[in-house]
């Protein structure tokens, strides 16, 4: 993850060590209402982003937006499937066009400032949400309401075949990838016991997980439970899935040229 990337997710003054050129956390990210700061003690790196001058109603609306309410797990009366072109960038940028995440049902909330990204089970229940900060300083960078992801597996692709599925971290690699082969997002980092019953009916378990720290750990963990029950195995990149192009996608998951398909859902028990 880019370091800019990091001081985006702290609060107002907060600071984050992190690796720079040694295997210790030798180097800190801070943000503060000027900017962001990179500086590390061992090799005596610094970066600095300065911000275009921040006025006392923009710090006012952001602070306004992070004291924002828990989420109930309902959409925001205001849901729109509308979303604002200069917020949608962020969609783009992982290479979803406005026919993807129409498909995918992926929509905007005024009030919260955020993009609402849904999970509905086949018959049409809303299972669980995200919404995605759009501003610098809006924190978190995701709020969810507060339900249990154990059972919850969000997936794109999904066609009557068991032959092999990928497992992704996050929704939008998910549904990038799901335009290839089947695959499902794990909401997260960590295979719960629930979510690895059910990938264990497919006969090869591919995992793409970011290529961080977390998301390294977290393939390398899934993948040996997945051995348990079925075949797994990890697949590598060096950006996020959601990142690469759709050739560069092809090319990791060793697939021919072929027509794209795309369908979303969830991967869930019947009783869920």
């Amino acid at each position: 993850m880019n370091w800019e990337d990091i001081a985006a997710d702290l609060p107002i003054n907060g600071k984050a060590r992190v690796r720079c050129c040694g295997k210790n956390r030798d180097a800190v990210i801070s943000h503060d209402y000027k900017g962001y700061t990179f500086y590390c003690f061992k090799c005596g790196l610094v970066e600095v982003r300065n911000f275009k001058l921040r006025n006392l109603q923009h710090l006012l609306n952001i602070k306004e937006l992070n004291d924002q309410e828990e989420l109930e797990l309902e959409l925001p009366q205001d849901f729109t499937r509308s979303i604002p072109i200069q917020h949608a960038c962020w969609l783009f940028k992982a290479g979803l066009d406005t026919n993807a995440y129409m498909e995918a049902g992926i929509g905007w909330s005024d009030k919260l400032q955020r993009i609402i990204i849904p999970l509905h089970s086949d018959t049409g229940v809303l299972l669980y949400f995200q919404c995605r900060a759009v501003h610098k300083g809006q924190l978190p960078k995701y709020k969810n309401p507060q339900v249990s992801k154990s059972k919850l597996l969000y997936s794109a692709g999904i066609g009557r075949s068991f032959q092999r599925i990928v497992v992704t971290e996050d929704i939008l690699s998910c549904i990038r990838v799901g335009k290839h082969t089947p695959a499902c997002s794990l909401l997260g980092t960590k295979t719960s016991d629930e979510q690895a019953g059910l990938l264990s009916r497919y006969d090869l378990v591919s995992y793409w997980l970011d290529p961080d720290e977390a998301g390294i750990k977290g393939a390398k963990e899934g993948c040996n439970k997945m051995l348990l029950a079925t075949n797994a195995e990890i697949l590598a990149s060096k950006v996020d899935p959601k990142h690469l192009s759709d050739r560069e996608i092809r090319e990791v998951l060793k697939l021919p040229p072929n027509k794209d398909y795309i369908y979303h859902g969830c991967i869930a028990p019947e009783d869920t």
